[in-house]
């Protein structure tokens, strides 16, 4: 049975990011919840005030309802106490929204999950757990919260919200494997993707003026990252490689430090929006698309800017394996290198010395048109819902 002809849904989305943010979650949730109001449904989205109004409606019809937050603490103990307080302020917006037939919790954060599952029983409605990760797993993986007495917490919590969840959706099928065997009832994936109204023009081509190869990270600069081993390769191909950094994270100063260290042709911009990206990835020979290979549950993760790389064509060096490795292997969208300075290090001197090794065969664009255009994504998480709601599934 088609949306158009099932009864509308109220949907609300408990999130931690959402326009006007430029995050991953936010692009995908801007996209989503559009097709959620275009077939006729109701859509209120939490979220917390990054400094906005507390209450709007979009000009596509969705509201937004956001609470206060309480700062950015270093300790741990504070982090911990944050955490509880975001969850208690945002249970007032949830309640001011009303009553929902669909409850969409977002994960990783912590807070959006417990006042996720608290709201759904309240109000006795469906809920859903929209999982991008592989959590918990990643909380021992990372030491994210660097405390043997919280990560069990942290842990039996987000396990206990999986099991009685009436759907997890994943990003990922290897996610939603994981997800069952983790006590998940019931598991959909509907993977992450490229909103391609963003995009009405061809991407810009650059010419350089100089011979050397340009290397271009774009996204966060984090633990998740590895980034180490290309500011290493970089620093043994000085006169043959430019590499650029354009992004924020926890580890920026870090790697500055660690560039400046080695002397290695590193240059790091602040993040960029918009045409700005497109302009960024003009200038580069090769993308970067990098996680690190010592946390086990990268295995189940694409980054969310690979979409984005495949649709505009650009050659991709893949620094991943699992699933986002199949991904730019499928579509011929570039290379996998094993993860050692060594190898990256042959791997750039190979592209520098011959232009057609970078050449792609056009395949990424259309393997986005087939699998991971948000619209049609959207649609298909919207039949879950619908079914969801129908008792259905």
């Amino acid at each position: 049975m088609s949306s158009s002809d099932s009864k509308s849904l109220k949907v609300l989305l408990i999130t931690h990011s959402f326009s006007p943010e430029f995050t991953p979650p936010q692009r995908r949730w801007k996209a989503f919840t559009e097709v959620f109001v275009n077939h006729g449904n109701s859509v209120s989205v939490v979220a917390p005030n990054t400094g906005g109004k507390f209450f709007q409606i979009t000009d596509a019809g969705i509201r937004i309802v956001r609470y206060p937050t309480f700062g950015k603490p270093k300790r741990l103990v504070f982090k911990a106490l944050r955490s509880a307080l975001q969850a208690l302020a945002s249970l007032p917006a949830c309640l001011f929204a009303g009553r929902p037939d669909v409850v969409i919790a977002t994960v990783p954060a912590l807070s959006t999950l417990l006042s996720g599952y608290i709201v759904s029983r309240l109000f006795r409605s469906k809920l859903v757990v929209d999982l991008r990760d592989s959590w918990p797993n990643l909380l021992s993986e990372s030491n994210i919260l660097r405390s043997t007495a919280l990560e069990p917490i942290a842990t039996k919590l987000i396990l206990g919200v999986l099991s009685r969840a009436d759907l997890v959706v994943t990003v990922t099928p290897g996610l939603g494997e994981v997800a069952r065997m983790q006590g998940a009832q019931r598991v959909s994936v509907v993977s992450n993707g490229v909103d391609l109204s963003n995009y009405t023009s061809p991407l810009p081509r650059v010419s350089h003026d100089d011979s050397r190869l340009h290397v271009l990270y774009l996204g966060n600069l984090g633990l998740s990252q590895g980034l180490d081993l290309v500011i290493q390769a970089a620093a043994k191909l000085r006169s043959a490689v430019r590499v650029r950094f354009v992004g924020d994270g926890t580890e920026r100063e870090r790697l500055q430090q660690l560039a400046a260290y080695l002397d290695a042709p590193v240059e790091f911009l602040h993040p960029v929006r918009g045409e700005k990206v497109l302009e960024q990835y003009a200038w580069a020979d090769t993308c970067l698309v990098s996680l690190r290979s010592d946390w086990p549950s990268f295995e189940h993760t694409i980054p969310s800017k690979l979409y984005e790389l495949l649709y505009f064509n650009r050659h991709i060096t893949g620094l991943v394996r699992g699933e986002a490795a199949r991904i730019i292997q499928e579509s011929d969208a570039g290379d996998i290198v094993p993860q050692n300075v060594q190898s990256l290090v042959d791997h750039l001197n190979a592209l520098g010395a011959s232009t057609a090794s970078r050449t792609r065969k056009g395949i990424g664009p259309q393997w986005v048109l087939e699998n991971a255009s948000l619209d049609q994504l959207g649609a298909r998480y919207l039949s879950e819902l619908t079914a969801l709601a129908e008792g259905k599934r």
